[in-house]
C-alpha cells in the first residue's frame, strides 16, 4: 500500500520538474540576434525579468532589453525619445500619419525638436575654412541637414490649397452665369455675330481670372514636394574609396512623395549646381545654428529651372550657415566670412535712414515731411518740363559743380 501512495507522488513530482524546466512567460532568455524581415525586428542577448513580489507595488522596477544590459523601463524611454530626436537617427516615413498632426494644438508643432548631431562641429566656434575643410575631408557620405517634421506645413499647404481652389471654381460659376445671362438678355440689342464675340470674351475673361487661384492651389499641392527633408555631402571619392578623377563633390537630398504611401524622392546634383539667390543669405548670426530669420525658408534654385527646392531653416545643420552659403554660391571662402549678416545689414540700412531724417528735419525745420514731398515734387516737375522742351541737362551734385569751378579757376590762372 505504501507503493501505491509514492508512485503518485513521484510521478506528480517529475511532472512538477518538467513543467519549471520550461521558459516562463516572464523570464525569456535569447540565445542571438536574429532579424525578421516581415517586421524588421532586432532581438538582443538580454534576459527580461519581472519582479513578482513587488509588481502590485507602485514602484515595480521593469526591466527592458538593451544590447545585452538591464536598464529600467523609465530610461530606455528617454534614451529612445534621445534618439528620435538625432538627426538621421529615425526613418523617415511616407504615410498619411506623418502628414497631419497627432493633435492640433499648433504651439508644439512649431517647436523645434532636433538634437546637434554628434560628431559635428559646433556652430559659431570655428573659422569657415576650418570647417570646410573638415567637410572636404570626409570619405564617406556626411549628412549636412535634416528637416523638423512638417505636419504643420503639409496642414498650410493643404488648407490653402482647398481654399483657394474652391474660391477658383466658385469664381467661375459666378462669371459663367452672368456670362450667359448677359447673353440671353442682350440689353444693348446687339446682332448675333458681335454677341456671339461679347459672350466668348467674357467666358475667356472668366476663364483667366478663376484659373489664376487654381493655378495657385495646384502650386500649394506640389509644394511638399519641393520640401528638402535631408541633406548629405557626397565627397568626391568613388563607391571604392578612391579618389574621383575631375574631384567632383555632389549633393543628395530627400524631398517629400506627391502622393502618401510613394517612395520617397531622391535628388543628386554636382556642387555648385545648386545655387541660392544672389542677394539671400543663409548666415543670420540668429538662432543655434546662425540660419534663423523673418523668412523661415530660403530657395535652392537649379540652373534652368524656374520652380527652387525649399529649406526651412529651423532644421539641423552641419556647422552653422557659413558652410551653406559657401557651398551653394559662387562666393570665396574669404568673401563669406567677411560677409555681413542680414541684421547688421539691415541696421546699417535703419541708421543711415535715420541720419538722413535728421538732417532733413534740421534744415527743413517744423513739418519737415511735407516741406519734403513738396520739394522733390517740384524737382520731378522740373525735369518734366527740361524732358518736354528738349533742354534737359544732367543732374550736377554740390560737390561736383564746386570741383569744376576750382578746375576752371585752375585753368585761368595758367
Amino acid at each position: 500500500m505504501l507503493l501505491h501512495i509514492i508512485k503518485p507522488l513521484a510521478f506528480s513530482r517529475g511532472f512538477l520538474l518538467k513543467a519549471s524546466s520550461r521558459p516562463s512567460l516572464f523570464s525569456v532568455k535569447l540565445t542571438g540576434p536574429s532579424f525578421s524581415t516581415s517586421s524588421t525586428k532586432l532581438f538582443y542577448q538580454s534576459k527580461l525579468h519581472f519582479n513578482k513580489e513587488n509588481k502590485d507595488s507602485k514602484n515595480e522596477n521593469i526591466m527592458v532589453p538593451h544590447q545585452g544590459a538591464e536598464i529600467p523601463a523609465e530610461i530606455y524611454e528617454k534614451k529612445q525619445v534621445i534618439s528620435r530626436r538625432i538627426p538621421g537617427e529615425t526613418p523617415q516615413e511616407n504615410n498619411m500619419d506623418s502628414r497631419l498632426p497627432s493633435s492640433f494644438n499648433f504651439e508644439k508643432e512649431a517647436i523645434p525638436t532636433l538634437l546637434p548631431r554628434p560628431g559635428v562641429p559646433a556652430p559659431n566656434k570655428y573659422p569657415l575654412a576650418r570647417l570646410y575643410d573638415s567637410l572636404t575631408k570626409k570619405t564617406e557620405p556626411e549628412l549636412i541637414y535634416e528637416a523638423e517634421p512638417h505636419k504643420l506645413y503639409f496642414v498650410f499647404c493643404y488648407a490653402f490649397s482647398l481654399l483657394f481652389i474652391i474660391y477658383g471654381l466658385n469664381a467661375f460659376n459666378i462669371g459663367y452665369g452672368l456670362a450667359w445671362a448677359m447673353y440671353e438678355d442682350n440689353d444693348m440689342k446687339l446682332a448675333e455675330t458681335q454677341l456671339n464675340i461679347q459672350l466668348a470674351m467674357h467666358l475667356s475673361i472668366v476663364t483667366i481670372l478663376s484659373a489664376m487661384p487654381i493655378m495657385a492651389g495646384i502650386a500649394f499641392i506640389l509644394a511638399p514636394s519641393r520640401l528638402v527633408r535631408r541633406m548629405w555631402y557626397l565627397p568626391p571619392v568613388n563607391s571604392k574609396g578612391q579618389l574621383r578623377h575631375d574631384g567632383q563633390a555632389f549633393v543628395k537630398f530627400t524631398t517629400h512623395p506627391l502622393l502618401p504611401n510613394r517612395p520617397t524622392p531622391v535628388h543628386i546634383f554636382p556642387l555648385g549646381t545648386l545655387q541660392k539667390s544672389i542677394t539671400a543669405k543663409i548666415y543670420s548670426g540668429k538662432g543655434f545654428y546662425g540660419t534663423n530669420d523673418s523668412s523661415f525658408f530660403f530657395f535652392l534654385r537649379e540652373a534652368g529651372r524656374r520652380i527652387p527646392f525649399i529649406v526651412d531653416r529651423k532644421g539641423f545643420f552641419w556647422g552653422d550657415g557659413r558652410v551653406f552659403d559657401l557651398l551653394f554660391s559662387d562666393d570665396s571662402i574669404e568673401k563669406v566670412e567677411s560677409a555681413k549678416k542680414i541684421d547688421e545689414v539691415y541696421g546699417d540700412l535703419i541708421r543711415e535712414r535715420k541720419h538722413n531724417e535728421m538732417q532733413m528735419r534740421k534744415e527743413l525745420g517744423f513739418g519737415w515731411k511735407t516741406k519734403a514731398k513738396v520739394n522733390l515734387m517740384k524737382e520731378d516737375i522740373e525735369k518734366l518740363k527740361q524732358i518736354v522742351s528738349g533742354t534737359s541737362v544732367p543732374s550736377v551734385k554740390k560737390d561736383d559743380n564746386e570741383s569744376i569751378k576750382d578746375e576752371n579757376q585752375l585753368s585761368k590762372d595758367k
